[in-house]
C-alpha cells in the first residue's frame, strides 16, 4: 500500500508542476503592460490580455469577433497585411508600427514583433504602445525645421522689406507730384493695403525666425485693422464673409501685425472646417465687465471680436484640447495645419491683456469663436491716411544701401523733400563720401545707414568708423529686421534712431523733422 501510495504521488507531481507553469504564464499575460495576443492566419484574435483593453477601449469580446484588419488605419491596412502574409512564409515581424482604432474613434501607434511556428496557423504576437513616442519624434522633427526654416525666412523677410520700401515710396511719391484722379487714388490705396498686408507677413517671418513676436505696439482703429484683415484673410476661398463691426468700435494698442495674423489663423481654421464652403461672420463690440462678472478678464472696457461659421463644430470632448500646441483632430498633410494656428492665437491675445474662448454655436451648428482685446484710452489715428504735403525739411543727406532700387527711390524722395542727397552702394564708398564732404567743410546733416551689406561692412561698423574722425556724426539705422527682439541697443552703438523697412513717405518726413530740427524744434 505505502508503494501504491508513493507511486500515485509520484505520478500527481509532474501535472501540478505543469499546472502552476500554465497558471505563472497566465498571470504574466494578464500582468504585462505590453499588449499580448494570440491570433491566427485566418485574420482574427484567438487570445488577448487586458492591456488591449485599456489601451484601446474595446472588450476582449468585441476584439475576438471581429476581423483584425476591421481595427486597422485604412492607410496601414495593405502594408500589415502584407506582413501578417510573410508570417505565413516564416519572415517574422519585427519592429513594424501601425495605427489601431479605439473605440471612441482615435488611433494609437502600436509596434508589433510577431513569429509564428513553423508549418502552424497560430501567431503570437506583441504589441506596444507608442504613441507618445511618435508623437514626440514628430514634435522635435517639426522643431529641427523651425529652427533651420527659421534662419531662411529671416533672410528673405529681409530682402522682401528692401522691395517693399521701394515699392511703398514709388507710391507715396505719386501722390506727393501731382494730382490723382479718383479711381487712381483707390488702386493706390489698395495697393498701399497690399503692402500692409505684405509688411505683417514679413513681420511674421522675422517673428517666426527669432522665436517670437515683435512687442511693439501702437494705438490703431481697430475697426479698419478687423475689416482689412478680415477681408485679405478671405481672399481666394470659397467662404461667404460678412462683417458687422460697431461703428464706435473703441481703439485699441496693439501690435497690428500680430492681430492680423490671429485674423488669418482663425479664417484659416473655419475654410478647413468648411472644405466645400460655407458662411463666416466677424462681429465686433464694446463691452464693460464688471467686478465679478467674469473669472477671466480683468474688468475694464474691452473690445469683442466674435467669429461665427456654419461648419459641423467641434465635439465636446475636444474643446478643452483646441489651445494645446500641435493638437489637431485634422491628419497633417498638403494643406493643412501643423496644430499650432490657434496657440498662436492664444499667446498673442494674452500678451496683449486679453484671451480667447470657443465655445459651440447656436443649436449645435457651427463654431463661435470669441477673442478680447483690452480698449485704448486714446482716440486712434485714421488707418490709411493719405500722405499729406507738409514744408521740406533742408539737409544734406548721405544713404548707403546695397539695393540699387532703395537708393534711386530715396534720391528721389528726399530730394523732392528739399535735402541734398549723396548715395552710396557699399561701406568703403559711404566712409570717402563722409571724408570729401568733411574736407570741403560742407559735412553731412545726417547719415542713413542699412543694418547688413552684402559681403561687406554694415551700417554698425560703418558708423563705428564714422566716429573715428567725426565723434559728432548723426546716424541713423535703416534695417528690414525687427530691433525690438533682437536684444541689441542700437542707439548706445550712436545711432540716433532706427527706421524700420519698409517705410512711408510720412515716416521718413517724420524723421527728418524730428532729426533736422534745431533749437525747441529738436526731438
Amino acid at each position: 500500500m505505502p508503494s501504491d501510495i508513493t507511486t500515485s504521488e509520484n505520478f500527481a507531481s509532474p501535472s501540478s508542476s505543469a499546472d502552476r507553469a500554465e497558471e505563472d504564464r497566465l498571470r504574466l499575460f494578464n500582468l504585462s503592460l505590453d499588449l499580448l495576443c494570440v491570433a491566427g492566419l485566418d485574420g482574427y484574435f484567438k487570445h488577448v490580455n487586458p492591456s488591449w483593453t485599456r489601451v484601446l477601449g474595446w472588450s476582449e469580446q468585441e476584439l475576438l469577433s471581429r476581423p483584425v484588419e476591421d481595427f486597422m488605419h485604412p492607410e496601414d491596412r495593405e502594408r500589415t497585411l502584407r506582413a501578417r502574409r510573410g508570417l505565413a512564409e516564416d519572415i517574422p515581424v519585427r519592429g513594424l508600427e501601425n495605427r489601431y482604432l479605439c473605440k471612441d474613434g482615435s488611433y494609437r501607434w502600436l509596434s508589433w514583433h510577431c513569429t509564428v511556428e513553423p508549418g502552424a496557423t497560430t501567431v503570437f504576437g506583441v504589441a506596444r504602445d507608442v504613441t507618445e513616442r511618435r508623437q514626440s519624434d514628430y514634435e522635435h522633427l517639426v522643431l529641427s525645421k523651425l529652427e533651420s526654416t527659421g534662419m531662411l525666412a529671416a533672410g528673405i523677410a529681409h530682402d522682401f522689406n528692401n522691395l517693399l520700401t521701394g515699392i511703398q515710396l514709388n507710391l507715396d511719391m505719386v501722390r506727393l507730384t501731382g494730382p490723382v484722379s479718383e479711381r487712381q487714388s483707390r488702386h493706390l490705396e489698395q495697393a498701399l493695403s497690399s503692402i500692409g498686408a505684405a509688411r505683417a507677413l514679413t513681420g511674421d517671418l522675422i517673428a517666426f525666425a527669432q522665436g517670437g513676436s515683435s512687442s511693439a505696439r501702437e494705438i490703431v482703429s481697430l475697426r479698419d485693422l478687423l475689416r482689412q484683415a478680415f477681408e485679405m484673410a478671405l481672399r481666394g476661398t470659397n467662404i461667404r464673409g460678412e462683417c458687422r463691426i460697431a461703428p464706435d468700435l473703441w481703439p485699441g494698442e496693439v501690435n497690428a501685425g500680430e492681430i492680423v495674423q490671429v485674423i488669418r489663423n482663425l479664417v484659416r481654421n473655419a475654410r478647413e472646417a468648411m472644405p466645400g464652403g460655407g458662411a463666416l461672420l466677424l462681429e465686433a463690440a464694446n463691452v464693460e465687465l464688471v467686478e465679478g462678472e467674469s473669472l477671466e478678464h480683468a474688468p475694464g472696457d474691452y473690445v469683442r471680436i466674435s467669429l461665427t461659421d456654419d461648419g459641423p463644430g467641434i465635439p465636446g470632448e475636444v474643446l478643452p484640447r483646441v489651445f494645446d500646441p500641435y493638437f489637431s483632430t485634422k491628419e497633417r498633410g498638403r494643406q493643412k495645419g501643423m496644430g499650432l494656428g490657434l496657440t498662436i492665437c492664444h499667446a498673442v491675445l494674452q500678451k496683449h491683456g486679453g484671451m480667447i474662448a470657443i465655445v459651440p454655436g447656436p443649436e449645435g451648428r457651427g463654431t463661435i469663436v470669441r477673442c478680447y482685446l483690452p480698449a485704448a484710452s486714446r482716440v486712434a489715428a485714421p488707418v490709411g491716411e493719405e500722405c499729406r504735403p507738409a514744408p521740406a525739411t533742408t539737409g544734406k543727406i548721405l544713404v548707403m544701401d546695397d539695393e540699387p532700387a532703395v537708393l534711386e527711390i530715396m534720391e528721389q524722395t528726399l530730394s523732392q523733400l528739399g535735402c541734398e542727397v549723396a548715395l552710396a552702394g557699399d561701406a568703403d564708398g559711404a566712409l570717402a563720401l563722409h571724408e570729401r564732404a568733411k574736407a570741403a567743410c560742407a559735412p553731412f546733416d545726417l547719415v542713413l545707414l542699412d543694418l547688413t551689406m552684402k559681403g561687406g561692412r554694415g551700417g554698425v561698423e560703418v558708423l563705428e568708423a564714422l566716429r573715428q574722425t567725426d565723434p559728432g556724426v548723426k546716424a541713423v539705422l535703416m534695417t528690414g529686421y525687427d530691433t525690438g527682439k533682437s536684444g541689441v541697443d542700437y542707439t548706445a552703438r550712436g545711432f540716433v534712431a532706427v527706421l524700420s523697412k519698409p517705410f512711408s513717405l510720412e515716416g521718413l518726413r517724420g524723421l527728418l523733422a524730428g532729426q533736422l530740427a534745431t533749437g525747441d524744434e529738436a526731438v
